[in-house]
């Protein structure tokens, strides 16, 4: 089997990422789709849809909802044609090869739209927005769940994971991406032509409150998972070595037995509205 590849995607499109992203998307419905509110949205954009993970969970968050998705990945709408087999059905979804700065729709389409954790890879954001609002309602929202990378805190410190993750946001931003696009989003939306925006703190944070050990050791495998999804990469181009990447593994072991660790990964959601004049 012939995996794609694309120098600006630190994850890879594998099988194994591609299942990643799913579980993913159920780890982090709480903490991410509790702020999005598409009610009186009939129809509704998502760009870069990947595997459809994300899609599949607004499918059932908003029943009355039909959605769109698009994605310039062969392989990753391939993967979302099987995860979204049924809304695609029923009628309540379609998906598009396209860009995301050309989107193939005309102006005034879609009454919501939504993006996940696409503008760190994109080196280019401002177009992609621009043709979101074009393609928006007047009076249409857009909800963009982003990284802000700088602000992951590990306590105690682990001298593997700052290594091994400046190693990543190293890679990423070689590869035209921007591990810390979440901070620069509201900032970005205004550029493009968006009013009324407000950005929340929606990043995932593990702590003394969290008391069970199942709940602990997901929250960890999860963020374990996420980090060495990029370790092929980072390994071939000599970027980190065995070694480091052992100690990653050690040190979230150490965490998952500290009932006093804190673990906090950087996320922003921005808000924008498409101005009805």
């Amino acid at each position: 089997m012939t995996v794609e590849r694309a120098p600006g995607y630190i994850h890879t499109f594998s099988p194994a990422e591609q299942r990643r992203l799913i579980d993913q998307a159920l780890f982090l419905e709480p903490y991410h789709h509790t702020g999005i509110d598409f009610a009186g949205c009939q129809s509704i954009l998502e760009v870069g849809c990947g595997v459809g993970a994300q899609m599949s969970l607004l499918l059932r968050r908003w029943p009355g909802a039909r959605f769109t998705g698009v994605d310039q990945s062969e392989t990753q709408i391939a993967r979302a044609r099987q995860t979204l087999a049924r809304a695609l059905a029923e009628g309540r979804a379609e998906l598009h090869l396209v860009p995301g700065e050309r989107l193939a729709f005309k102006d005034a389409s879609f009454d919501g739209a939504c993006v996940f954790w696409v503008f760190e890879h994109a080196p280019q954001p401002l177009p992609i927005l621009r043709e979101i609002l074009r393609v928006l309602k007047p009076g249409g929202v857009l909800f963009a769940t982003e990284v802000f990378d700088q602000a992951l805190h590990v306590f105690p410190r682990s001298a593997a994971i700052e290594v091994y993750f400046q190693a990543f946001m190293a890679l990423q931003t070689e590869f035209g991406g921007e591990p810390n696009i979440g901070i620069r989003m509201p900032g970005l939306l205004a550029q493009a032509g968006f009013s009324d925006i407000a950005i929340t703190d929606v990043s995932p944070t593990l702590d003394a409150r969290m008391t069970e050990p199942t709940a602990r050791r997901a929250f960890l495998d999860y963020f374990q998972t996420l980090l060495l999804s990029g370790s092929g990469p980072l390994l071939e181009r000599g970027r980190v070595k065995q070694h480091v990447i052992d100690g990653l593994r050690q040190d979230f072991a150490r965490l998952n037995d500290d009932p006093a660790a804190v673990f906090s990964f950087g996320a922003k959601q921005v808000r924008g509205i498409k101005p009805r004049a």
